[in-house]
């Protein structure tokens, strides 16, 4: 045993340039001199026997052998467990350190990376004709005109939420394990049956909902007010009193600006007026305020607007006069 540590002596110090080769025993040329020699210049640094940096050589050595021809003895395991434990220690203090610096940057990156692509339908002020959109589960948007829709690439399992600005009607496809639900500004329509129309546009102080068959759910966002609709019933969310009504029937013309027909009966004119603003995308008023008081009956199935203001003017006695692309009533 003790030769063989003066031996290894020698070829650690022949190696470390401390003696020449040609001493006076010299070196046999084992295998085991040749695999000494092999190791020594995969570590790359001057080595003495008595006095070395046995870590530094032993980082280096360690750092160029392959993982499978890797043998840490027990201390280098426990340093490189050390090493380890500090540079995870490193890892969450500056986790930690932009979680409290930095959350709401962080929370909104997070938020922008898991939201899900959003498509936006937009349409124009004054349409030929309505705008048709089939979402991604075959729902299909009818869209009046100066609506926006925004909705999804692609419904995510669980719901199915879209947006809307305007008026639409809306024939879903039920799906009882994703709800479809429409988000409006204050309120939120929950669709538990098969088509439904919403009018929300913005400035107007009432959102009104048709039911043509199953059923929905209105829920006021703040006031957490709650309503079952079924079909043939409507409700109305009115702002100013944050309440929602319920009737057990439809407005007559929830879907003229689909059908094109209109119908009154005893209407005061200003309701009129709205009326046919909504269907034919104009605008009518008049010069004096009573004559948004007259009651007026009548049943218009696709006729043109123009004929519809003769009409009116003559059943009451009035003149209407083109003005740009709407009308002004006054007295005679």
């Amino acid at each position: 045993m003790v030769e063989n540590n003066k031996i290894e002596e020698r070829f650690v110090s022949y190696l470390a340039g401390e003696s020449e080769v040609n001493d006076e025993k010299g070196f046999p040329a084992t295998d085991e001199f040749r695999e000494l020699e092999k190791t020594w210049d995969l570590a790359g640094i001057a080595y003495s026997y008595h006095n070395s940096d046995s870590d530094i050589a032993w980082t280096k050595l360690n750092e160029s052998l392959s993982t499978d021809a890797k043998i840490v003895p027990l201390k280098r395991f426990n340093l490189l467990r050390y090493a380890a434990i500090f540079v995870v220690l490193i890892a969450l203090g500056s986790i930690t350190f932009l979680l409290t610096d930095r959350p709401a940057k962080i929370i909104e990156k997070l938020t922008a990376l898991a939201a899900p692509e959003m498509k936006t339908v937009q349409t124009v002020a004054n349409p030929s004709e309505f705008t048709t959109v089939v979402l991604p589960d075959g729902t299909t948007v009818k869209m009046n005109a100066s609506s926006t829709l925004q909705f999804p690439a692609q419904f995510a399992d669980g719901s199915r939420k879209v947006k809307l600005s305007g008026e639409a009607y809306f024939e879903v496809v039920h799906d009882s394990a994703n709800p479809f639900i429409v988000e409006l500004s204050n309120m939120e329509v929950e669709d538990l049956g098969t088509s439904f129309m919403i009018s929300a546009y913005p400035g107007n102080a009432r959102v009104k909902v048709n039911v043509t068959s199953g059923s929905v759910r209105l829920h006021e966002k703040n006031q957490n007010g709650e309503a079952l609709l079924i079909a043939g019933w409507s409700g109305k969310f009115r702002s100013e009193t944050g309440k929602i009504e319920v009737a057990n029937s439809l407005d007559p013309n929830y879907l003229s600006w689909i059908t094109r027909e209109v119908s009154f009966h005893h209407t005061p004119l200003s309701a009129v007026f709205d009326e046919l603003e909504n269907v034919y995308h104009v605008r009518i008023t008049f010069t004096d305020p009573g004559i948004g008081d007259l009651p007026y009956t009548a049943n218009f199935e696709k006729f043109d607007l123009g004929e519809i203001v003769k009409i009116i003017a003559k059943t009451h006695h009035l003149t209407a006069q083109k003005e740009g692309d709407g009308f002004v009533f006054s007295r005679k």
